[in-house]
């Protein structure tokens, strides 16, 4: 029979049937686990995984890019800490009255071993810096600086002070720091270029900045500290009218080992450095590398003009901060450590004020103009000291010196790191630092012997007429003058092609 659809009355008990069966099968199906479902959810777990591991590692890669810089800073602060403390007990334990009490000629020789042997070693150093690990090597560079320091403070202590420790503590300052300039220069480089991947705004100018900052208020402190060495100082009324020290020296040069020693602690906290592998082997490897660096300086304008403008301040304007200043300290103000202390002082919290204005500009345009006329002012600013001036004159006069020093100081640095190669980087670093550095024993030696011949007043005009002839040849020759700085550059061009 079938009825008015036509269909058969058996036939909805047979659908009813099929769906029934249907169903068990579906239920059937969801009860059994494909294989290739299970693949698919451990590929969906190990992704997942993955993910979150990458995403912790992500984390953890920017906790250490993070604090990448504080650490270098730290290694930078602990360094000038220890050089600010040198600074005062250098020229305070051979000149000062209690101590050795020796003439101008003798400070400028051992001025001099502590500069030369950085003509020696520093180009090596260069080379050096680039195939070590930068962290590894300036834990080891900090640890051995930290050996002279505690040295000359068991031979303080003993009553055992001599010329000839004074020249050994020099020879061995000067020689580590030849490898420790090129490798703690170099290596800002690579932790700003790590902290801009993460998406930080740093860029290479305020990096450089920051390190100057670092470096100056780290000097300021270190000289302070040793200006009282040996003797008392009161505090005026409005600060509590309390007095301080005496410390000795040989308290101060054991804190200025210890400083040392605490730059290998921050330097753990840094990544490893960049090693860079020229393919050359064998003894003349060093020599070539070295090579390949002096043309890379002599083949850029911007490279050469500024190591000869660093020989330039090297003998005209160290010999006269290293030798000069000290001499007129004591026999036209008739100090000692302190008055050291606050010559120093004056000249780095110029020095400081100026790198803070500069750390507000990050990008400047004219930064070679910028260094030229603030070499200029500080060379004008020596020509007042021809004349017996009032001691607050004489730190005004230091404080502005200290003002283009910060200037100049910031942007050579960060002119040099924009212009040189980066793989070949600590070398030309080397190489500008040999034109500061071959310059400064040079002036040591010849500002001391002028001192003890003319007095410290009638010199003046040798390194003030010397920086101003060359600062005139770097405007009419060279391109320093000219120049645009490239992070003021690059954000010039991004502007104009978002506009």
């Amino acid at each position: 029979m079938t009825d008015q659809t036509g269909n058969s009355p058996d036939e909805p008990a047979k659908e009813a049937g099929a769906e029934t069966s249907e169903e068990a099968t579906a239920d059937a199906a969801v009860s059994i686990t494909s294989p290739v479902s299970g693949v698919s959810e451990a590929i969906t777990a190990g992704a997942s995984f993955l993910a979150t591991a990458t995403n912790w590692r992500a984390r953890k890669l920017r906790r250490g890019v993070k604090i990448e810089l504080p650490a270098y800073l730290g290694v930078q602060c602990s360094w000038f800490m220890a050089f600010g403390l040198q600074l005062v007990l250098f020229p305070y334990l051979i000149t000062g009255r209690n101590h050795l009490h020796l003439d101008g000629l003798a400070l400028g020789l051992a001025n001099m071993a502590l500069s030369a042997p950085s003509v020696v070693f520093l180009l090596i150093g260069g080379v050096v810096a680039e195939r070590a690990d930068g962290r590894r090597l300036l834990i080891l560079l900090h640890l051995l600086a930290s050996v002279p320091s505690l040295f000359l403070a068991y031979s303080l202590s003993h009553g055992q002070l001599s010329y000839p420790a004074m020249i050994l503590y020099a020879v061995c300052i000067g020689t580590i720091g030849a490898f420790m300039m090129p490798a703690r220069d170099a290596i800002v480089n690579e932790v700003v270029e790590r902290r801009m991947r993460v998406g930080s705004g740093v860029t290479l100018q305020l990096g450089v900045t920051l390190a100057t900052m670092a470096q100056f208020l780290a000097q300021i402190a270190g000289l302070i500290l040793a200006g009282y060495a040996d003797k008392a100082t009161q505090m005026p009324a409005w600060l509590g009218g309390f007095s301080i020290g005496p410390i000795s020296a040989a308290t101060l040069l054991t804190v200025q080992g210890l400083a040392l020693a605490t730059g290998a602690g921050f330097a753990l906290l840094m990544a490893r450095g960049r090693q860079v592998r020229t393919g050359r082997k064998g003894i003349g490897a060093t020599f070539g590398d070295i090579l390949d660096g002096i043309r890379a300086v002599r083949s850029d304008g911007k490279l050469s003009a500024m190591t000869l403008l660093m020989f330039g301040v090297g003998v005209f304007v160290i010999g006269s901060f290293l030798v000069v200043l000290p001499i007129v300290n004591r026999d036209v103000y008739h100090f000692g450590s302190s008055g050291i202390r606050d010559m120093f002082v004056t000249f780095w919290m110029g020095a400081f004020a100026s790198s803070v204005v500069l750390a507000i500009f990050r990008r400047i345009k004219r930064q070679g103009r910028l260094l030229l006329i603030a070499q200029f002012i500080a060379s004008a600013g020596m020509i007042p000291m021809l004349w017996i001036v009032p001691h607050w004159v004489f730190l005004v006069i230091v404080f502005v010196w200290g003002n283009a020093a910060g200037i100049s100081i910031a942007m050579s640095r960060s002119i040099v790191q924009d212009a040189a190669p980066k793989h070949q980087l600590a070398r030309v670093l080397s190489i500008y630092q040999l034109g500061f550095m071959a310059g400064a024993p040079f002036g040591a030696a010849m500002m001391g012997a002028l001192v003890d011949l003319f007095g410290p007043q009638k010199i003046a005009i040798v390194p003030a007429g010397g920086m101003i002839l060359l600062i005139l040849w770097m405007v009419f020759f060279t391109p320093v003058w000219n120049m645009k700085g490239s992070a003021w550059l690059a954000h010039h061009q991004s502007g104009k092609q978002a506009g």
